[in-house]
């Protein structure tokens, strides 16, 4: 079911959505791509500084913006398929619809900047590719750049007191995670 019936432009920032869904099912067995793997990828996107006027919060998945839900409406069934019902289940499939990354490719050899920041995003999350691993990753980033851990037993303090989900993350992965968003530039370790 199409939300939209009006085809929404390409832009930059939908681009980098479609292209980072390509690239993360290239790099996977599965054939779908999770909400909460789109969340953790457009929330990355953001970060490295794309101007997406994404509001993300802290939520029981890690980093969740409610807004993204309007730009999953629109891009529905032009450039993504299976949010038609507009229910943010976390491990709801979503695809690609053909010719997205078509699109997506000719918006991206335009926009340097935003090319830039999607080969950024990829490198950071290469080895990240389970919707596990994005969310240690995005939940590990949001503590260092929102709650300031004086220390990794911090760290792991602050990501196991995020809520009971995050207890699941072993300080062995908690401390992998700072280690990748450090090495590549993310965070100050």
């Amino acid at each position: 079911m199409t939300r939209s019936r009006e085809l929404p432009r390409m832009t930059a920032g939908r681009a980098a959505l479609v292209t980072l869904m390509d690239r993360y099912l290239h790099g996977s067995l599965d054939p779908v791509v999770t909400l909460l793997e789109v969340h953790k990828l457009m929330y990355f996107m953001q970060a490295a500084g794309e101007p997406l006027q994404l509001r993300y919060t802290k939520s029981n998945y890690g980093p969740y913006s409610e807004n993204l839900r309007h730009v999953l409406n629109t891009v529905e069934g032009h450039f993504i398929a299976g949010y038609a019902d507009g229910e943010d289940a976390p491990d709801k499939p979503l695809e690609l619809v053909p010719g997205a990354i078509k699109d997506a490719a000719a918006v991206l050899t335009r926009s340097q900047e935003t090319r830039q920041r999607f080969d950024r995003v990829a490198a950071l999350v290469d080895g990240f590719e389970s919707s596990f691993g994005r969310e240690l990753l995005s939940t590990v980033h949001w503590i260092f750049e929102h709650d300031d851990p004086d220390s990794r037993n911090d760290l792991v303090l602050q990501t196991s007191a995020w809520n009971e989900r995050r207890k699941r993350f072993s300080p062995r992965q908690i401390g992998l995670a700072a280690d990748v968003l450090t090495e590549k530039g993310w965070v100050d370790g």
